[in-house]
This record gives C-alpha cells, sequence and structure tokens, in this order.
C-alpha cells in the first residue's frame, strides 16, 4: 500500500508522553525510555527515529509487549482527543449552479474541508440531528422537510457534503470500537440512496475531506479473548504468552469492511515503529491514517506507534500532533518510578499528501493548549508550519513561536521567537495566550492579563520571524477571523479592572482592528453585547461563525447567550464580579462596511422563561445567502430576512 518512507529522508522523532509511571509501560504512544536531563533541547527534539517494521514478528513482539511485563499500575490506552476547532475558506461542495452566493463551513485552510452537523448546497439542508433519535434531514430553504434518514444504529458527531455525496461519520463503542462512515447520493435530494457502508475497527478521531477524498485519523486497540491486561505476577505472564502464542498477527491489526467485502486496513510493512532501543517498548495500541474515496470506496492507510490528539492539514500535508506534559526515564534510586516531569512539549509526525509517505518527526517545546490547538499552527507560503507553544506554570507562562521545516534530511526547527536577534517576549509577564490565527504569512496572536495585547507577526520571510506591532485594548479576544488582507475581527470578552486589582470578564465583546500596516495595528470599533455571564459558543467552536462578503460590505454572524437581567446574588471582593441572569440567546448579525463595523439585530430563538436548553449550546449555527438569514438551534431550524431579522419564521 505504501512506500516505507521518502527516499533520501532521514525520519527522527521523540518518544512521547505515556500514561503510567514506571518504565517502560507504554499505553499508545512510542517506545524507548529516555533521561531528558542527559539531553540538551536539540538533541531531546531529534531522540529516537521511526521506521518500517522489519517484518511481521517484529510488529506483533511491539503490539503484545506489554501483556508479558508485570504492570505495577493501571494504564489508559489512548488519551482523551484534544478539543478542537478557521480562516473564511470557501467550502467546495457549494455547486455553481446555487442562485446565490452563501456562507460556506468555516474551514481553517482553503480547499480543506471540516466535517460539520449540518451542510448546505444552495437550496438544501442536511441536517445530522442526534437527539432524541439520531437522523439525517433534508430540508430545502423553502422550510419543506424532504427527507428523513434513521441512523439509530450509528452515534453520528459530523457530516461532509461533496457534489453528489453525504458523508456521515460516526463511531460505535470507544476503545476497541468501530468508525461507522456511511455515504448517501443525494443526486436526488429528496431520496437519499445509500452507496457505501464502511466500517473501520477503532474509532474515529479526527477527518477532512479534499474533494472527493476522505481522510481520517483513528485509533484501534484489539480486544483479545482470553488475554490479562495488567499481568502482575509471573504466573499470569505466563498464561498471556501462551494465548498470544496462538494467536496471528491479522488478529492483531485492524479490518475495513466496504458494503460487506472486509479486507486488512494495512499490512505489517504499513506501519512505522519508534526505533529507540530499549528492553521494555511496544503498546497494542496504533493510530491509523486512512484516504477513502467516497464515490468509489477505494482506500489506502498507515499505522504508527504514536498517540494522536489532534490534526492540522493544509492542502499538501498532514500534521499529526499530541502534547506531554511529562517524560518516562530510567528509573534510579532517587526516582524509583522512572516518571520525570517537565514544562511540558508537543511532538509532531509529519506526513505527505496524498501519498501519505513520512516526512519527519519532531518535538517543540511548550504546550499548544486549548480549546483549539489546531489555530496554533499554519502552513507558510515556502511549505514551512508556524507553530505557537506556551511553557511554564499558570501565572508564569512564556510563549515562543517555532517555525519547521524539512532540510538536511530531517523535520526540524528553521527559527524560533523570542530569539538572540529578536528577544521581545510574546506576550507581557504573567499572560496567557487566547487566540491565534495564521494568515497570508502573519501570525495573529492575543495575550490576556488585565489588557488585551494584540500582536501582528511577519512571517513573509519564515527564518527570520518579528513581531512587527503590537495594539492594547480592554478585554481579550478567545477568536480571530482575518477578514481579506487588511482587517482582523476579534471575539472574545470585554473586562474591567476592579478596586481589588482583579480583572473580571463581562459581555462578549467584538472588536475590529485595521490590521493593513502590520507595524501599527489599530482599532476601529468594538460592540458589546450583554454583561457578566454572556458567552458564545465561537469560544469553542468555530463552526459557530459563519460570513460572507457581498454587495460591498462583509456581513457575519454567530449565537450569543446574554446575560443581562437580574444580578444573580451577591458579587464577590469587585461590583465587576456580579454576575447576571440569562435573558435571552439566538443568532447575532453585525455588518462591515467602509471599515466600520456595527450590529444589525439578531435572530431570537429563546428567552427567559424559566428554562434553557443548554445541552444545544455547541450545535448552534448562522448561514447567510443574500438578505435571507438561517439559523439551526439544536435540531431546529429558523429563517428571517436580514434587515427585519425579529420577524422570525416558525422552527421548520
Amino acid at each position: 500500500m505504501f512506500n516505507t518512507m521518502t527516499p533520501g529522508v532521514k525520519v527522527r522523532l521523540r518518544r512521547g508522553l505515556v500514561r503510567t509511571l514506571a518504565c517502560g509501560i507504554l499505553a499508545a504512544g512510542l517506545g524507548g525510555c529516555l533521561d531528558l536531563s542527559q539531553h540538551s533541547q536539540a538533541d531531546n527534539a531529534r531522540q529516537g527515529e521511526l521506521s518500517a517494521t522489519a517484518d511481521a514478528d517484529e510488529l506483533k513482539r511491539y503490539l503484545t509487549h506489554r501483556f508479558t511485563q508485570v504492570q505495577p499500575v493501571s494504564i489508559y490506552d489512548g488519551g482523551d482527543p484534544t478539543t478542537e476547532a478557521m480562516v473564511d475558506a470557501a467550502d467546495d461542495s457549494a455547486p455553481s449552479s446555487a442562485s446565490e452566493p452563501f456562507s460556506t463551513s468555516n474551514n481553517q485552510v482553503a480547499g480543506v474541508d471540516e466535517g460539520d452537523i449540518w451542510k448546505y448546497d444552495g437550496t438544501h439542508f442536511f441536517v445530522l440531528q442526534k437527539t432524541p433519535s439520531a437522523q439525517l434531514r433534508v430540508v430545502n430553504n423553502q422550510q419543506a422537510t424532504l427527507a428523513r434518514l434513521d441512523l439509530n444504529h450509528m452515534h453520528p458527531h459530523e457530516m461532509y457534503l461533496s457534489e453528489d455525496a453525504v458523508v456521515v461519520l460516526g463511531n460505535q463503542g470507544w476503545q476497541g470500537g468501530q468508525a461507522d462512515i456511511q455515504v448517501f447520493n443525494i443526486s436526488d435530494a429528496s431520496t437519499p440512496t445509500p452507496r457505501l457502508d464502511i466500517k473501520v475497527d477503532g474509532y474515529v478521531l479526527r477527518s477532512r475531506r479534499i474533494g472527493h477524498e476522505l481522510i481520517i485519523v483513528s485509533r484501534y486497540t484489539p480486544e483479545l479473548e482470553g488475554i490479562i491486561h495488567y499481568p502482575s505476577n509471573q504466573q499470569q505472564i505466563e498464561h498471556n504468552q501462551h494465548v498470544i502464542s496462538e494467536l496471528s498477527l491479522a488478529a492483531l491489526l485492524p479490518n475495513i469492511r466496504i458494503n460487506d467485502r472486509q479486507q486488512p486496513l494495512v499490512r505489517a510493512d504499513d506501519c512505522l515503529l519508534a526505533t529507540t532501543p530499549a528492553p521494555s517498548r511496544g503498546s497494542p495500541t496504533l493510530s491509523m491514517i486512512t484516504r477513502i474515496d467516497i464515490n468509489s470506496g477505494e482506500f489506502s492507510s498507515r499505522c504508527i506507534a504514536a498517540e494522536v490528539e489532534g490534526i492540522y492539514m493544509s492542502e499538501h500535508n498532514l500534521y499529526l500532533f499530541s502534547g506531554h506534559y511529562g517524560e518516562i526515564s530510567e528509573p534510579t534510586q532517587a526516582n524509583v518510578t522512572g516518571w520525570y516531569s517537565n514544562q511540558g512539549n508537543t511532538l509532531l509526525h509529519k506526513f505527505a499528501l496524498p501519498t501519505f509517505n513520512y516526512q519527519g518527526s519532531t518535538t517543540v517545546p511548550g504546550r499548544l493548549g486549548s480549546p483549539n490547538p489546531r489555530l496554533k499552527m499554519g502552513e507558510l507560503h515556502d511549505g514551512s508550519l508556524a507553530v505557537v507553544t506556551s511553557e511554564g506554570q499558570w501565572g508564569d507562562e512564556h510563549h515562543r513561536l517555532t517555525v519547521l521545516g524539512n532540510q538536511d534530511d530531517e523535520f526540524s526547527q528553521l527559527a524560533t521567537l523570542p530569539n538572540d536577534d529578536q528577544p521581545a517576549a510574546i506576550g507581557k509577564p504573567g499572560e496567557r495566550i487566547y487566540s491565534v490565527r495564521f494568515m497570508q504569512d502573519r501570525a495573529y496572536i492575543v495575550t490576556f492579563q488585565e489588557v488585551d495585547p494584540l500582536y501582528v507577526i511577519d512571517l513573509s520571510k519564515p527564518s527570520e520571524p518579528v513581531i512587527a506591532g503590537e495594539l492594547e485594548i480592554p478585554g481579550f479576544s478567545d477568536y480571530l477571523h482575518p477578514i481579506g488582507d487588511d482587517l482582523l475581527l476579534g471575539i472574545g470578552k470585554d473586562a474591567i479592572m476592579g478596586d481589588s486589582g482583579t480583572t473580571w470578564f463581562q459581555g462578549v465583546k467584538v472588536s475590529l482592528f485595521n490590521v493593513a500596516d502590520i507595524h501599527n495595528p489599530s482599532a476601529l470599533g468594538s460592540i458589546i453585547i450583554g454583561k457578566r455571564g454572556s458567552n458564545t459558543a465561537l469560544s469553542h467552536e468555530p463552526h459557530a461563525f459563519s460570513g460572507i462578503q457581498q454587495d460591498g460590505q462583509y456581513r457575519f454572524a454567530f449565537p450569543i447567550s446574554v446575560h443581562d437581567g437580574d444580578a444573580g446574588g451577591t458579587y464577590w471582593r469587585d461590583p465587576e464580579s456580579q454576575y447576571y441572569n440569562w435573558t435571552q440567546s439566538g443568532l447575532y448579525m453585525f455588518e462591515i462596511e467602509d471599515n466600520q463595523l456595527s450590529q444589525r439585530g439578531a435572530m431570537i430563538t429563546e428567552r427567559h422563561d424559566g428554562t434553557q436548553r443548554w445541552q444545544n449550546w455547541n450545535q448552534r449555527r448562522g448561514l447567510i445567502q443574500g438578505d435571507d438569514v438561517y439559523h439551526l438551534s439544536g435540531g431546529d431550524l429558523y429563517h428571517a430576512d436580514w434587515n427585519d431579522p425579529q420577524q422570525l419564521s416558525d422552527k421548520f
């Protein structure tokens, strides 16, 4: 299925975080035990190598090794996926026959589509409903439901729209589990018909789509009958060794079933393992990257012995990342467990598209953090990758921008910021990073403690990053959205400092910045919605944003839950810490014309009546098509005119 590696590329990898307190017990991570105290940062970034398995026996030993060693503590075979999360990039699922342009999925990278809970083709909405029963609903923009497809056999979590196909992804179970991918033909939107029924052993962590190819990253742990997962004595180890001797390698690797035809997802020579020599290495869990043609069902796949928490994908490369907050070292008399704590690192693996040829791995000091770690990455014009990470404890963090690229047969560091020539820090002492966006070879970074410093970093020369400009305003932005070359939206919270010296978040704040002169960014205006307690799903879910340039103006909308009712109890320390009761929620609408920001009203779908459907908060979206505005709230759709949004349709 694949070459073992790109010719001429020497690939290196540092061993990642493992979820146990003893050397040699690895869970969904890489093999080997490293004593980090003996190496420089540069050495640590290059520790170990990834290479293809020598033969089937080597892979089998790796996958079963954990069951033949005494396990002093229980471990968890695979980390929780990092919460993800985008530029205003076009979704190529929109057909050219649509009567009017419309806002599309808020994707991070143009040309790389992301799954969401709804899609639109210019006439039809395809809505993924998860409760009270799972189904795919097809509704036209005349408010008529055309079809309902029962999905109760799966647990759907996202969908894609591509030309004449809808793709629904879900998982069945968790650890062992099975990924469920359903492809429906929608040539006739009123009668979707099954095209492909795909089952993949394991569960989907992340996915993307380019054209008619779906790319999924999944994790697989085999369910082994009779195995003792955590042997504690020699008798149990011998029992496991007997069970393993009867196992074929095929029983340890995942399968894929396409329309009831089952076949192996990977072969032994499709897998990459860590080559760090160690007496104890191995894990039964593998991460899989798979490409599936949603028209034909043809696929190719590769597996790696590495934990994956999230992905960043351009049109040319796939990057897998995981965050590590401790390491395993060789046990000593002073450190009998082998546990070594550090400031945290980010481990990245790079694969070329569409071949999945391995380009290398490296470790970047510092954490990506949450809630949208992939927004802290961006591929630059020369193909290098910029990454923003943070080190240190709360209140004493230091931030770094690292540029990575392939040179001298390695995927390695090309530049950092700050550096000796550019020593100025990113952020003032004690400030945290609240948002990062990459666009037009620039990085926009917002840090916050008392005021909101917006940094503009010039990456036009990737090997020489420079802080080009800085602007301070009250509050902070936890979502940034570039508009063309000259404007930047910041959406987050207002903030006020109390007499105690504590800064208190207030209502939702929408700010517009002029970044045409990157050396002198300026504020063009701001709007504050609600009081303390108000919030927006956009802080955690970038797909909640919709925007479109039309008729000489930029229109955008996103959901807000407004708290501006009576004070909710007594305040603490400062009056500014007072919370206020919820009053209403809906899709709030804004315009930018002639560099002026204005609010155009809101589609209010919920008002204070003693209840609020919090369970649907992250399932709220907006869409703009001409003067028509649509709001998805849970599984319900609403329509209004942009110029008269208070006249709301009935839900449909």
